[in-house]
């Protein structure tokens, strides 16, 4: 029989194999996401006629952000929590390019599972638009709230009502196809906002159905508090490239609402 110390080696040995073994697994596994997600983006990209009119019309700079007090109450701030999550979760994220966007800031709307947000959507006398356009808009909301956001929206016909106005253009004369505005409050709360979109662009060429879903959806993801990813595969890339969410979108958008409002610069 071995002695102790032999054992000891033996079971040495077998960890160092596991580990490797798992490791190899991991790496097989993430490869295999990683050309999954290539193979998406390649498919919708081979599409030109939603590839020439969006890669060259959705170009963006963001959402415009201003401030409004608001009498929400200050979210709990559990450092050590915040510290776990950032280390476990952000790995498959954007995270940290929002981080560095927004100066180090995580901006979100309170979560509105039970009290779902109001949004009202523009039916304008523009030559080109079409009611069913309005279909695609709200498909863009709920694609979102599917992702895993605690978030619900409901649709109204009231504007006055409504926490969240969507409004059209015939065309913007740079190279973009919608705009992003919200409010924050003094706790970093979204808590107010509303998108444009465009009906054509710049050259006078009309934006069909899912162009406008992909750039809706894109412009949604600024409204629920995302900056730009980095990656031309996510439907956040400032130039839109696919007509659907990621699994970093999915990813970073989970995260960012596991998270408080506020600064993540340790105190």
């Amino acid at each position: 029989m071995p002695n102790q110390a032999g054992r000891f080696l033996m079971f040495a040995a077998f960890t160092a194999l596991g580990l490797v073994v798992a490791l190899t697994v991991r790496s097989r596994f993430e490869r295999r996401a990683a050309q999954h997600r290539t193979a998406e983006a390649r498919s919708a990209a081979s599409d030109s006629a939603f590839a020439d009119s969006v890669i060259r019309a959705s170009e963006d700079q963001g959402a415009t952000i201003t401030l409004r007090p608001s009498g929400l109450a200050a979210p709990v701030r559990d450092t050590v929590r915040i510290a776990r999550l950032l280390a476990t979760q952000s790995v498959g994220t954007y995270l940290d390019a929002i981080v560095v966007a927004r100066d180090s800031i995580v901006y979100r709307w309170p979560d509105r599972t039970g009290n779902a947000l109001s949004v009202w959507v523009q039916e304008p006398a523009i030559p080109g638009f079409e009611s069913t356009l309005v279909a695609s808009v709200q498909n863009a909301f709920r694609t979102w709230s599917e992702a895993g956001v605690p978030l619900a929206f409901r649709f109204v016909s009231d504007s006055a009502r409504a926490d969240v106005h969507v409004t059209w253009v015939d065309r913007y004369e740079s190279r973009t196809s919608g705009r992003t505005r919200w409010a924050h409050d003094q706790h970093d709360w979204i808590v107010g906002g509303g998108i444009e979109l465009a009906i054509h662009q710049p050259d006078g060429k009309q934006l069909d159905h899912r162009d406008i879903f992909a750039i809706a959806l894109h412009e949604v993801g600024h409204l629920l508090g995302l900056d730009h990813s980095p990656d031309e595969r996510d439907i956040m890339s400032a130039d839109v490239r696919v007509s659907e969410l990621s699994e970093a979108d999915v990813a970073t958008i989970r995260l960012l609402y596991d998270l408080p409002p506020g600064s993540l610069r340790a105190p």
